[in-house]
């Protein structure tokens, strides 16, 4: 994987985490998350939330996102992307729901795991969209792999 294709791979995939994110959580579903929240939890959210630790943490789940399709799994094109995005966004945030679930009083389970089930959407999406990416890349740079 050339480190052009990487960065493409790495813009997109942010830009559809924020989009999506955006859409979601700011847009949806605010009032179902206020509705769900655990009291007193106003009091721990940041009002206005500091957007560049939001812009840097998609980011860097979009470069794990290339490194695992790209890498690791070794796939590539949408549907691989896709499913490879969903089971990493799953377990990513279903780990990290519980501990917080756990640790810290902000939501109720259901919305936690409500949440799990938009973030493995909002990972899934983000992995098509890199799968696609990087299967550019793939055609590009060895057309004997797409005849064989």
């Amino acid at each position: 994987m050339s480190i052009v294709r990487f960065l493409i791979a790495l813009i997109v995939g942010t830009l559809v985490l924020l989009v999506l994110g955006f859409i979601l959580y700011a847009m949806v579903f605010t009032g179902y998350f206020a509705a769900n929240a655990e009291p007193g939890a106003g009091a721990v959210a940041k009002d206005p939330p500091e957007m560049l630790f939001i812009y840097l943490s998609e980011l860097i789940l979009a470069a794990l996102l290339c490194v695992v399709i790209g890498c690791w799994a070794g796939v590539s094109g949408a549907i691989a992307g896709f499913r490879t995005g969903a089971v990493f966004g799953f377990l990513l945030s279903l780990a990290i729901s519980l501990m917080f679930y756990g640790t810290v009083n902000y939501m109720n389970l259901q919305a936690t795991l409500f949440d799990v089930v938009l973030t493995t959407v909002r990972v899934a999406l983000a992995g098509a969209v890199i799968g696609m990416v990087l299967r550019r890349n793939r055609t590009a740079e060895s057309p004997a792999v797409v005849n064989s």
